[in-house]
């Protein structure tokens, strides 16, 4: 059995930030045509909107995963983290 004591609040922004952004990328198409769902954009805010929408998220993931850092770190010293069995193959 292995307890998971503390994260690195800086780890879990950097990782989730990472995903958050990767994650956008992916559905930033899909935002661009809800957007263009009440009529036709332009280029240059097709890009405006993709650019804000992939920079936003990023950010927001990486802010997102310091909390979840810094929130996981307070309740884990009170109740003792997150048990898992690991098994080596």
């Amino acid at each position: 059995m292995v307890r998971i004591v503390s994260l690195n609040n800086k780890s879990m922004a950097k990782v989730l930030g990472l995903m958050y952004l990767i994650l956008a990328i992916i559905f930033s198409p899909f935002i661009l045509l809800m957007a263009s769902a009440e009529g036709p954009i332009g280029l240059t805010e097709s890009i405006l909107i993709m650019i804000v929408f992939v920079l936003f998220y990023g950010l927001a993931g990486g802010i997102f995963g310091f909390l979840v850092g810094v929130i996981y770190n307070f309740v884990a010293k009170k109740v003792g983290g997150i048990e898992m069995e690991l098994e080596t193959s």
